[in-house]
């Protein structure tokens, strides 16, 4: 299960890069295009799609990787007992209200599917299809803070920090760290 989890995580990431990839493609192309003349039609739907779409597809990865902004350093001065009551509140908090957001965004495509809304600019298109990425994004996260939720139950409270610890080796690089 950890391999298909960290497997799902993976791919969200690189998704999410594509997408970004695809935005300087489209960028750089919209700008050789315009200085002959021309323009890419729907250029800045998909643009904005594509940013819509990394951002979100980034957050489960990023969570798990704990390179989301945080106040760790405040949690691990805290006793380890205090320490993963804290976070598995702060956890249970985050996992509820990304619920929320999943279920409002699955609402909202499906309300979009149902009533067969189309984008409005030069691409036509279902909106939930763009849209869809959101909700993937949104999912994966809930399940990323549901992983680290039973991760945190499970383990012993002195095992517990919510910082990693930085480490300096020998040749004076620094590993580790947010």
């Amino acid at each position: 299960m950890r391999r298909l989890l960290d497997s799902l995580y993976a791919a969200s990431l690189v998704l999410a890069a594509c997408f970004l990839a695809g935005i300087l493609l489209l960028m750089v192309g919209e700008a050789v295009v315009r200085s002959l003349g021309g323009f890419i039609t729907g250029a800045n739907e998909l643009i904005g799609w594509s940013c819509a779409a990394a951002g979100f597809l980034a957050l489960p990865s990023t969570f798990k990787k704990g390179d989301l902004i945080r106040v760790g350093v405040l949690v691990d001065w805290l006793a380890p007992p205090a320490r993963k009551v804290l976070l598995l509140l702060s956890l249970t908090l985050a996992w509820v209200f990304v619920g929320y957001m999943l279920k409002a965004v699955g609402l909202y495509l499906y309300d979009g599917w149902v009533h067969e809304e189309i984008s409005q600019g030069m691409i036509m298109v279902p909106v939930w299809i763009p849209q869809s990425s959101f909700l993937l994004g949104s999912l994966l996260l809930w399940v990323a803070i549901t992983d680290e939720w039973v991760r945190h139950a499970r383990a012993p409270a002195h095992t517990l920090r919510a910082e990693k610890p930085i480490q300096i080796q020998d040749d004076g690089a620094v590993a580790g760290g947010n």
